[in-house]
């Protein structure tokens, strides 16, 4: 008999927040010793020839009639590279600033702003430091900084192409401008541009999207055109590439289900879809919900699309698919079980891609924003799950895009207003979106080369995104009928990553794990050994197709399959706990998880890190379960806190760190005490942060993150003293030496350092309950962000939330019947069931 599901345990109290002064500080490489006096001359020479530029740049501004521009755009070589703080170049007494960062092999190529006259500030800054020490010391001043830069010069087109795919040619081709936001509003900043750049034959998408210091425009023109505007306009900060759109793929095979099945199906089914209820937001190609299993949880007027001129049908098939798996999951299990069926959820479809001949779209982050706009409009109350399984086609190494940085916007809680679309009838209030994405699939062409490809095939735009969940897929469908298809092999065994789903192994490891999770997406077969199949049915998901009368059902698969599937245990969840975050719900989902034996058994005896790392970037945390997500149980408790607290705060004319938030969790200690056996506690760490996609280097203003946070546990060997002198500096005297490391940093499956990735952290402590008893206090830790470090943004004021999410849970090897859910559940006055609960520990 299966143990009986117990909701959560919310935990409100338990918590003192504390001034924390982190313990850890920043090591840089240190660059080279030079001659200063050499040095500074060679520098010098070549600020003077930037000089002589910029007077020949005025001449032919006035030559072309290009009203108030001024300035120019020049390129500083870094050697070694990240061996300054790249804020140190933003002068703002003389207005210089930082555009971006280009890091090459050694060296950091740093680009930056110069107004007229004022490439004085680095002259002066170079003549100080042939001439004058650091104070009472031999060292020259501004060492530190001249001693690094190895160039300076003009900036050429490639300085400010950021993106890694090739720069445009001689032909016309869409690009992202990334401008400089000024004082000016961002439609202003928009449409300055869009007069002056038509002045040199650039076309400019009417659409934009803001960002902290930047606003993004698609622009059309070619390279000359672009490497004009980089000269002789002040505005333009960086330029990347337009990504195109994946081709959906869906498998072509007739299914063998009737009609009547779909009938029978529709009639066990129970909708309880409210209208401020949990609901799944579909962003795809439209949906045909005349098909009777969606009709009733998608109403026609909760069928949208971004240009009215779209329509809002299904002109693809992609969308109806996706709405089926979203629903029901997989229908082969409800259509053949003969059992009622409850969906607590309903859907909402708004078409973000064009038909075939309408003009393709340019700034897709725009395209998202206005999606979700006309969503919250037409019903503002609405706890949504948004689902989108579009991506861009082509690899991706993990640094943010107009489109994935957007949907972090969403997340976090800013208006469609302020991200670019202005619509007057939009909500004023800020809220927190909750977005699943799919992680983009591995061509079916390049299967036949399953696992090796999907180890290089890197997940694609948005999914890099740090505030949605991205969903890979791993399949358990492995049966082949050897009677219909005797020389087919299916490619990827039972609970191994599905042939189609991309992984983020080759990424820099500063960027987030992708994907979160990952979900049944099917297989593929070998035939002969050689040639791939998509299929047969047997080793594919069954949904809905959008002709209901000649077709009803169809097959899909991939990372779209196991997205639509976890936006469904999203909308559960949102539908068991309707006062959760949406940051909870994520927390929810990845705390949930779990590794399958065959994940597992990648992974050698003796691992290393790198060995963790690529369990990670394959899987993220593990094949998801609506279960585990969704319920406790008696033997694996899960007490959930959700809190709200500032990351920052201002001491005289200084941002610095915020209080950190000590929990004292109602820990079971007696029960586990008594117990004699293997114990395992989970923690999830997850929040929302602003994101600041320009790309200027990445550290401390120009980080990406607004704030950032990292949890803490108490050792079972330390006390309260120890453990709050290891994790904060303010807690030590003057005089302490010691290093303070975590003395239970071998039970942990990934350790601080490796779950410290991105904006949900989740690590697995297993040890002896005894262990475990003394165990209960967790610390959450503000650590850096642009919020602290851009202290002009007055960011600082801003508050931070945070769900974090622990489990109890006891090893299966422990027989004998345990309760740690009623004793944590009394201390914080919920009610439990008391009807006697019989474990089968066999089954």
């Amino acid at each position: 008999m299966a143990e009986q599901n117990l909701p959560h345990i919310v935990i409100n109290g338990f918590v003192q927040s504390q001034d924390f002064q982190s313990p850890l500080s920043v090591r840089r490489q240190t660059a080279p010793q030079r001659d200063r006096e050499e040095h500074g001359r060679q520098l010098l020479a070549k600020v003077a020839a930037l000089q002589v530029h910029e007077q020949d740049l005025n001449a032919q501004r006035a030559e072309l009639e290009l009203p108030q521009q001024s300035g120019l755009t020049i390129a500083v070589d870094i050697v070694p590279k990240n061996s300054i703080d790249y804020k140190t170049f933003e002068w703002k007494k003389d207005g210089v600033e930082l555009l971006s960062v280009v890091e090459g092999g050694a060296s950091d190529t740093v680009t930056l702003f110069v107004p007229d006259g004022k490439l004085t500030a680095l002259a002066s800054r170079i003549q100080d430091y042939q001439s004058k020490n650091y104070r009472d010391t031999d060292k020259p001043a501004n060492a530190n900084l001249v001693n690094a830069i190895h160039d300076i010069r003009r900036a050429a087109f490639a300085q400010l192409w950021t993106d890694t795919s090739a720069m445009p040619g001689d032909e016309p081709t869409w690009c992202q401008v990334w401008l400089r936001k000024s004082k000016l509003s961002s439609s202003a900043v928009r449409d300055r541009f869009a007069d002056l750049a038509r002045r040199l034959g650039i076309e400019v998408d009417p659409g934009f999207v803001t960002f902290p210091g930047r606003v993004v425009v698609a622009a059309k023109g070619n390279r000359p055109m672009f490497e004009n505007a980089l000269q002789l306009l002040d505005l333009v900060a960086e330029v990347r590439a337009v990504p195109p759109t994946a081709a959906f793929f869906l498998a072509d095979l007739s299914p063998e289900e009737q009609a009547g099945w779909i009938k029978d199906l529709a009639d066990r089914t129970t909708h309880e879809r409210e209208d401020d209820g949990p609901f799944v937001t579909l962003l795809d190609t439209g949906v045909n919900n005349g098909h009777p299993l969606l009709g009733p949880a998608l109403h026609t007027d909760d069928c949208h699309a971004v240009e009215p001129t779209w329509g809002v049908s299904d002109h693809h098939g992609h969308g109806t698919g996706m709405a089926g798996l979203a629903l029901y999951g997989d229908l082969t299990e409800p259509l053949a079980s003969g059992e009622p069926v409850t969906i607590p959820h309903g859907l909402e479809s708004v078409k973000i891609l064009p038909p075939e001949g309408e003009n393709p779209v340019h700034l897709y982050g725009a395209v998202t924003a206005v999606a979700t706009n006309r969503v919250e409009i037409q019903a503002p109350g609405r706890r949504r799950t948004f689902a989108m399984m579009t991506t861009s086609s082509g690899d991706i190494f993990g640094a943010p895009s107009e489109w994935s940085a957007t949907i972090d916007q969403l997340s976090f809680g800013r208006t469609a207003r302020e991200i670019g679309s202005e619509d007057d009838d939009e909500p004023e209030v800020r809220k927190q979106r909750l977005f699943v994405l799919s992680a983009g699939n591995v061509p079916w062409q390049e299967w036949s080369q399953y696992p090796h490809v999907n180890a290089v095939r890197t997940v694609e735009n948005p999914a890099q995104s740090w505030n949605a969940i991205t969903v890979g897929a791993m399949t358990d469908l492995t049966h082949v009928d050897a009677s219909t298809y005797p020389n087919y092999v299916a490619i990827a065994a039972a609970g191994a990553l599905s042939p189609s789903s991309r992984t983020s192994t080759v990424w820099s490891g500063a960027w987030p794990y992708k994907p979160d999770v990952v979900a049944e997406g099917g297989n593929g077969c070998l035939e002969h050994g050689l040639h791939v199949s998509v299929g047969p049915e047997s080793v594919r998901l069954l949904t809905t197709s959008p002709d209901p009368v000649d077709e009803p059902l169809t097959e899909s698969g991939d990372t779209s399959a196991a997205a639509a599937e976890v936006a469904r245990v999203c909308a559960h969840i949102s539908a068991v706990y309707p006062a959760y975050w949406p940051e909870t719900i994520r927390a929810l989902v990845v705390h949930g998880a779990r590794y399958t034996p065959a994940m597992r058994g990648l992974l050698p005896v003796n691992m290393r890190k790198q060995d963790k790392i690529n369990l990670l970037r394959t899987f993220g945390y593990g094949l998801v379960s609506a279960e585990n997500s969704r319920s406790s149980t008696r033997r694996r408790a899960t007490m959930v806190i959700e809190r709200e607290f500032y990351p920052y705060r201002l001491d005289g004319s200084n941002v610095k760190l915020g209080q950190m938030q000590l929990h004292d969790l109602p820990w079971p200690r007696d029960e586990l005490l008594a117990l004699d056996g293997e114990i395992a506690m989970r923690v999830t760490l997850s929040y929302f942060v602003e994101p600041n996609p320009a790309r200027r280097g990445w550290q401390s203003k120009f980080r990406y993150q607004s704030y950032a946070l990292r949890f803490a546990v108490r050792g079972a060997t330390e006390s309260e003293e120890m453990f709050l002198k290891r994790i904060n500096k303010l807690e030590r005297d003057e005089d302490d030496t010691d290093t303070h490391g975590d003395p239970d940093s071998e039970n942990w499956t990934m350790g601080a350092q490796l779950r410290a990735k991105g904006s949900v952290h989740s690590d697995v402590w297993v040890g002896t309950a005894a262990q475990l008893a003394t165990k209960s206090q967790i610390a959450v830790i503000p650590v850096g962000g642009w919020w602290k470090d851009w202290k002009e943004a007055g960011q600082f004021r801003t508050t931070a939330r945070y769900a974090l999410v622990v489990s109890l849970e006891v090893s299966e090897s422990v027989t004998t019947a345990v309760d740690l859910y009623a004793p944590i559940a009394v201390k914080t006055t919920i009610a439990v069931p008391v009807q006697a609960t019989t474990i089968d520990i066999a089954s």
